[in-house]
């Protein structure tokens, strides 16, 4: 049982830098449709990889 709480108090520190967890929650808190919330985490998120795979393409 130590093991298991070392391990999740350690996962959870390290998930506090992690800001993707923030972005449902401010959505949340600006609009009250869903679907914005729902289509507002992954769409941004493509767009976010696509550029990345874009630009890591021209500088190779």
């Amino acid at each position: 049982m130590e093991l298991l709480s070392i391990s999740l108090v350690a996962v959870a520190l390290a998930e506090i830098g992690d800001k993707t967890q923030f972005l449902p929650l401010f959505l949340a808190t600006k609009f009250r449709n869903k679907w914005a919330i729902v289509l507002g985490i992954p769409v941004p998120t493509l767009i976010n990889h696509a550029a990345s795979t874009w630009l890591g393409v021209w500088i190779a």
